[in-house]
């Protein structure tokens, strides 16, 4: 795989990092495609300041496209690579300091985003990779006649070695019972569905019913011991963790009822 066919793989990662955060992800956010973006971001600057699950309006974030991937050593295969990611927030001063906005500033999310960016390695990449320290920078001057401010968050992650990258292998889940197979990774309930989570290699197997992320930090997660009856729809979700290594990918079927 070419590292810029991973581009748009790690900036759909990237949108899902900053919406499974209880702050960031309450509003919402779009990727802005490749190419000129100062002619593509206006035509979706609206969408990405648009009301976010908490119902409040004023701030949002898009994804830029990686501009720039630097090989330190172009003669060694494989070797020491800089991967450049942005994510530039958004906030409409006007909207967001009203009765109906966040009441939060920009820098609030950037900074809030810079945090969580510092703990990001791309998805896709099969080595180590170090974080050099996220900038927030560009800030648009809050007296243009624009009500529009734009912050930037750069940030980039260097290849630190060329040590393999050793990753859980995904859960397998299998489902009987009470249940007719429908499309892939969903189940029709009939009556009390039973699901096995496999994953060998691990040491704990994290799974949620709700939908969202499974793991330990999270307090709707629960750890797998046994198997799981599912007796209403919603999303299963389950993640394997081993010791001196990284978390899997997380494997999901979903249930609903006609």
């Amino acid at each position: 795989m070419k590292y810029q066919d991973l581009w748009p793989l790690i900036q759909k990662d990237i949108l899902g990092l900053i919406q499974a955060d209880d702050f960031l992800g309450t509003r919402p956010g779009v990727l802005i495609e490749p190419g000129d973006v100062d002619s593509v971001i206006q035509m979706k600057i609206n969408r990405a300041i648009g009301p976010g699950l908490d119902g409040k309006s004023g701030v949002g974030f898009l994804v830029l496209p990686i501009e720039r991937a630097d090989d330190d050593n172009a003669n060694m295969p494989g070797g020491p690579l800089k991967l450049t990611i942005i994510v530039e927030w958004c906030e409409n001063v006007l909207i967001n300091n009203s009765q109906v906005g966040t009441g939060y500033p920009i820098r609030a999310y950037a900074a809030a985003c810079e945090k969580l960016m510092k703990l990001y390695t791309p998805v896709g990449l099969t080595q180590n990779l170090v974080p050099a320290r996220p900038t927030i920078s560009e800030f648009s001057d809050p007296t243009a006649s624009t009500p529009t401010r734009i912050g930037r968050v750069e940030f980039t992650a260097m290849e630190a070695d060329f040590k393999p990258f050793v990753r859980v292998n995904r859960p397998q889940i299998s489902v009987t019972g009470g249940v007719i197979a429908g499309q892939a990774f969903s189940y029709q309930l009939t009556g009390t569905a039973t699901v096995t989570v496999t994953a060998p290699g691990a040491d704990t197997i994290f799974y949620t019913t709700d939908g969202s992320h499974p793991y330990e930090g999270n307090a709707a997660a629960q750890p797998y011991t046994a198997p799981v009856q599912i007796v209403g729809p919603g999303l299963f979700r389950a993640r394997a963790f081993a010791r001196g290594s990284a978390g899997s990918d997380t494997a999901a079927v979903n249930f609903f009822t006609p």
